[in-house]
């Protein structure tokens, strides 16, 4: 594909590695760990994001959709692929064609893969602790343990739930301790069954690298060897501010260039509607990206960028193609000429490592990173750089 608007997000490959195998060890060497590659990996890219991982040494991978995990296979990754949404009896067939590994968290999608089964599939058992959306309930493990202990078919590999407010789970009293209580107590249903459980993610992970969790044996976390399933901290974000410790490299920075400098006069205005009127005369940036690629409308006259290194706001509504910056504070009217062609970063860094987080416009958003990284759009090229440790 010819590219024609310098407009893309760039994907540091190497930072990817440094948060891979940071999670790597806070993992251990004997913990199951199955990296999210969802939702275009987070929007980083899918198919590169997920053959990197294999190549340094990844052996699980998550995704939402077999669809997903359809589109990895077809680019040869080899890796275990969970799939997480549910399926149909025709899903259940393409998970089974495709060597995916199913979820299942309904008596229906058990019979679904019965009856597609030719050989063996191992599968996964989702149990609903509280999140209240996927999964069996929990009085339900015995009667599912006694059928898998029974089947030929299925081969029950592990179980699993999820924290619906995993940044309080080094707490031991929280929301994630009765969670984590609930599925310790289906865990022990399998005990001499070979079935191993997960349940942190990220905000999971998060908590259990706190010190006051690594320094206490006791600690509930402790107690099981809970698999991993990372997701935003694999792509170098913290799920919350109360993790300042955790030692995570951004992975995308979201990047485009000055269009064209115009001079605002005091009184005119910014873009449709005139939401912005200037208060003096004033220095305004055009930048080639839009609501069309991901940068949220709600972000008008909210939002801001990173211009010269230094923060520039976003004045006036972000068009499908275009938003504009007020850069006064930076460019003086007898430089505007010298600006053209200027580095913007949407978030991430700039090319002297000056950094806008993801969170900035989240918080302006009143949304959280995961959709600011979720949805850099399809029509932004992803560039990959950094090299394979």
């Amino acid at each position: 594909m010819e590219i024609f608007r310098r407009t893309f997000a760039e994907i540091n490959l190497e930072n990817l590695d440094h948060n891979f195998h940071y999670l790597n060890k806070i993992a251990g060497s004997d913990r199951f760990l199955c990296p999210m590659v969802k939702a275009n990996a987070y929007g980083h890219g899918d198919i590169q994001v997920a053959q990197y991982l294999e190549k340094i040494g990844c052996s699980h991978l998550g995704v939402c959709l077999i669809e997903e995990g359809l589109l990895l296979r077809n680019h040869y990754v080899k890796a275990d692929i969970l799939v997480f949404r549910g399926f149909d009896k025709e899903g259940a067939q393409k998970i089974y064609d495709a060597q995916l590994t199913p979820i299942v968290s309904t008596w229906e999608q058990i019979k679904y893969l019965e009856s597609v089964v030719d050989d063996k599939i191992k599968i996964h058992l989702k149990f609903d602790t509280g999140m209240n959306r996927l999964g069996f309930h929990v009085t339900e493990v015995e009667k599912l343990r006694d059928y898998f202990r029974k089947s030929k078919k299925l081969k029950l590999k592990a179980i699993l739930s999820h924290f619906y407010l995993g940044e309080d789970a080094y707490l031991e009293n929280g929301h994630s301790f009765q969670q984590a209580q609930k599925l310790s107590q289906v865990h022990d249903y399998f005990k001499g069954d070979d079935v191993y459980a997960h349940l942190l993610n990220s905000g999971g992970i998060a908590s259990f690298s706190m010190p006051l969790v690594q320094d206490n044996k006791l600690h509930y976390l402790n107690a099981k060897n809970w698999g991993f399933r990372p997701g935003l901290m694999l792509y170098g974000y913290a799920p919350d501010s109360k993790f300042s410790h955790l030692d995570l490299k951004p992975v995308m920075t979201f990047k485009s260039v000055v269009n064209n400098i115009r001079l605002v006069k005091k009184g005119e205005g910014v873009s449709y509607g005139a939401s912005w009127i200037a208060a003096k005369d004033s220095v305004v940036a055009v930048v080639p990206v839009g609501y069309a690629d991901g940068v949220h409308r709600v972000l008008s006259n909210t939002g801001c960028v990173l211009f010269a290194g230094q923060k520039a706001p976003i004045i006036g509504r972000i068009c499908m193609d275009f938003l504009m910056i007020d850069v006064s504070h930076i460019v003086s009217l007898d430089k505007i000429n010298s600006y053209n062609e200027e580095e913007v970063i949407l978030f991430g860094f700039d090319q002297k490592n000056n950094f806008l987080s993801a969170e900035t416009n989240a918080k302006a958003m009143q949304s959280i990173t995961w959709e600011i990284l979720t949805s850099v759009g399809e029509r932004v090229p992803r560039h990959f750089k950094g090299v394979i440790s």
